[in-house]
């Protein structure tokens, strides 16, 4: 079909080319002379100008096309020049033509033209600048066949998102004879091309594109043999893709928080925020009430990131979204709810629901408005709306519909507003295009409240009162309006009640008896009834303060408590303290524990007693006592006493015996040396001289263990031993002191010495220590023998 249309043309031209006139010479902007002399003269005049005025008068891109257009196939010159020359086309093609020619953003294109299309032609384009002389000559030459174009197009749209990039191409008269087109891109400030080929010569879609990216691109269309030639079209900027929401914010005020605001009026200040906010060009805000009532003008499209809105105390949604020549951003939006609380502005405004589908208005007869909305929803629902217009100044209207449908035991809202048109009363403006006159609530029928008050708490208990509070009844278990609480104080199983005002939630119980029991009960009460009782709190009543005096015994009663606990701890601790720093050190004089044993120093004999009897002896313990008795005279000029100090120290040296020959010879039993092992607490040392061992045991001290003479052992004398104790220096010195004192002199000890084991304890030996005090004077003479004394320590 194409094809035969452009045979259909190509014979059209022909034959007015033929028959009416082949060369026809339109006027141009200069004078139009196309005689061949004279185009040869303008040639060599302009070629051989001295004086370069090029940037004046010059010519450059030129070039001549074919386009299909309605009429057919026309041929059309394009070049760039200055606005203030004066161009001449002339056409020649067996004959020569002027072709008139206009400019547009400095680009000079001629009028369209007849050509043949297997004939070559020329363009001469002579440019004269009105203040020089000089003049600007270019040409063209090209066979009409082989000049065919398509495009650039006439119209591209394109949109980003999630990474692609699609384009929507037009291409004017040319669409005919595209079959597909190419598209050129890159990103900004790159220069490497990428290039994706449509598949129709409609639409063209680009794949993993970088959405925060911008991007630069370039259309054509493919060649083909109708389009030899397909230019680029200009370069076109694609902004990134917008992929965030907007953030928004709303201040709200109204005539109470602003009095500059009309009563019945909100002031709304939208805000928002974008994060690539240099991407987008504007915004796109949408107002529109949440009932759906629509408006001739809901959308305001602005470059700023606030919007002032002046709106009813109607609920509205607000829906932002960023916008470019890209595309949108997702959509963020924002409620704003309904003012269904009381304000003292509201004018008077009653309802009445006459049945489950009609209901009736009336207001105050002085308002002069002609043009009405009333508005009406039970929460959780989508509000209803009625646009009216009053004709006459009544104040009363009745609405009835079957798409109404009231429901008992819910409440109702209605919103009675008012607009300031005259004609027609649907909404023109969302903004400030109506105002809130009043606010009522009704039920189509009231019941009474099916649930009790919840979270009953008694708190602040003294002795003859308490508080009480609880939560109200939620609106959908009130089922009515609430008229006030019944409150149930029983002590005793006596019930009394008391009725309280539907707008507290506390209420405070008075003159109550001091450690009492009191239970609490609460219901809530409509014009229908009352409704179900809450569960029992029960609660106790503090005892009788106490009196000034009582306190002030009681705090007296409690400090001396804690003085007297203070001095007794105080006490034990300074004792504890006083051992610990600064022990007692006792008397060695007046202690029992520490005895003192001496034995004289020259002594008939000194050998223990047979390894037998010393065994015997040795078996003595805690429960016998053995005594040593002596039966010998001693000299009384015999040496004196030697004491042998036997040490716990180990490396002490040992006191050396002294031995005083005997008077008379004896047989002498082998001695054994005296062994003293330092480890052990008790040491034993038993010696005699003519001693008779006599043993008591229990209380009895009358058995004799055995009887020795003085012929049975060598007279021999042996030093008296000390065992060492913690009091050792002060032993040491005492004998050291008696020793200097006595000198040469015998000691007069009374015969019959006891020698006690260390295993006894220290009664035992205070017994015998005491008896021997007891002995009158003179009880010993210098005859006496002292006997040997072991001390224990």
């Amino acid at each position: 079909m194409r094809k035969c249309s452009a045979a259909f043309y190509i014979a059209l031209g022909l034959l007015i080319s033929g028959f009416v006139s082949l060369w026809t010479t339109v006027a141009s902007t200069g004078t139009c002379d196309c005689s061949p002399e004279n185009l040869n003269l303008l040639k060599d005049k302009c070629n051989n100008t001295e004086v370069d005025i090029s940037h004046l008068t010059g010519v450059s891109d030129l070039g001549c096309y074919i386009k299909y257009i309605t009429s057919g196939l026309n041929a059309i010159c394009e070049w760039k020049g200055n606005v203030s020359t004066s161009y001449t086309l002339y056409t020649k093609q067996r004959k020569c033509s002027c072709v008139a020619v206009h400019q547009k953003d400095k680009i000079w294109t001629s009028n369209y033209f007849l050509v043949v299309l297997n004939w070559n032609m020329t363009a001469h384009v002579i440019g004269t600048s009105k203040d020089q002389p000089s003049c600007t000559y270019k040409n063209f030459s090209g066979i009409p066949s082989m000049m065919t174009m398509c495009g650039p197009h006439s119209k591209i749209t394109y949109k980003r998102s999630s990474g692609y990039l699609t384009v929507w191409v037009e291409w004017g008269n040319d669409s005919n004879y595209i079959k597909n087109f190419l598209v050129k891109y890159r990103e900004f400030n790159t220069t490497r091309w990428k290039e994706q080929q449509s598949e129709n010569r409609k639409e063209c879609v680009l794949l993993n594109l970088t959405p925060s990216l911008p991007y630069e691109l370039q259309t054509q269309c493919v060649p083909i043999k109708d389009c030899a030639q397909c230019p680029l079209s200009k370069v076109i900027m694609v902004p990134p893709e917008l992929t965030d929401a907007p953030s928004i914010q709303l201040e709200i005020q109204d005539h109470m928080q602003n009095l500059s605001i009309s009563p019945g009026q909100r002031k709304v200040v939208v805000k928002w925020e974008y994060a690539n906010s240099e991407a987008v060009d504007n915004y796109n805000v949408t107002v529109r009430k949440v009932s759906g009532e629509s408006s001739n003008r809901d959308s305001f499209i602005t470059e700023n990131s606030s919007l002032t809105l002046i709106l009813s105390y109607s609920a509205y949604n607000i829906s932002i979204r960023a916008l470019n020549s890209a595309g949108s951003s997702p959509v963020s939006s924002i409620a704003i709810e309904q003012m269904d609380e009381w304000r003292d502005s509201f004018g008077p405004f009653t309802v009445n629901i006459t049945s489950n589908s009609s209901f009736s208005l009336s207001w105050s007869s002085s308002v002069s408005s002609v043009c009405y909305s009333v508005e009406w929803w039970a929460k959780g629902q989508i509000p209803a709306f009625r646009p009216f217009y009053m004709k006459t100044k009544s104040s009363t209207i009745t609405f009835h519909s079957p798409l109404i449908n009231f429901q008992p035991y819910t409440r109702y809202y209605f919103f009675l507003h008012i607009r300031p048109y005259k004609d027609t009363c649907n909404m023109k403006n969302v903004n400030d295009s109506e105002t809130t006159y009043g606010l009522a609530q009704t039920y189509f029928t009231e019941g009474s409240p099916i649930s009790a008050p919840g979270n009953v708490s008694i708190l602040n208990i003294t002795q003859h009162s308490s508080v009480i509070t609880w939560s109200p009844v939620s609106e959908e278990d009130l089922r009515g309006f609430l008229l006030g609480y019944y409150i149930y104080l029983t002590e005793d199983n006596n019930e009394t009640s008391f009725e309280v005002d539907p707008s507290v939630n506390s209420f405070e119980l008075q003159n109550l008896e001091s450690n009492s029991a009191y239970r609490v009960q609460l219901s809530a009460f409509t014009a229908a009834g009352e409704g179900e009782r809450s569960d029992s709190k029960h609660f106790v009543t503090n005892l009788p303060d106490f009196t000034a005096l009582n306190s002030i015994i009681a705090a007296v009663v409690v400090g001396i408590i804690i003085l007297l606990l203070a001095v007794h701890f105080s006490f034990r601790l300074l004792h504890r303290a006083k051992k610990l720093l600064w022990p007692s050190i006792p008397n060695p004089e007046n202690s029992n524990a520490v005895q003192k044993i001496e034995i004289a120093y020259e002594l008939g004999i000194l050998e223990p007693l047979n390894r037998q009897r010393l065994e015997e002896s040795e078996g003595c313990d805690s429960s016998t006592v053995c005594v040593v008795g002596s039966k010998r005279e001693a000299s009384p000029l015999s040496s004196p006493p030697t004491t042998l100090l036997l040490s716990e120290d180990e490396d002490s040296p040992s006191i050396p015996e002294e031995i005083t020959p005997p008077d008379i010879p004896t047989q002498v039993p082998t001695r054994e040396p005296v062994i003293t092992n330092l480890n052990k607490t008790d040491s034993i040392l038993s010696a005699s001289l003519d001693e008779e061992v006599t043993t008591f045991e229990s209380k009895d001290p009358g058995e004799t263990v055995s009887n020795t003479t003085e012929l049975d052992f060598i007279r021999t004398s042996q030093p008296a031993v000390v065992f060492m104790s913690d009091y050792t220096t002060m032993e040491i010195f005492q004998q050291v002191t008696m020793t200097g004192i006595q000198g040469p002199s015998i000691q007069a000890v009374k015969p019959g010495l006891v020698a006690v084991h260390p295993g006894q304890d220290y009664v035992r030996q205070s017994y015998f220590l005491q008896e021997i005090v007891k002995e009158p004077p003179g009880a010993f003479n210098s005859i006496d023998v002292l006997n040997s004394e072991i001390t224990v320590l």
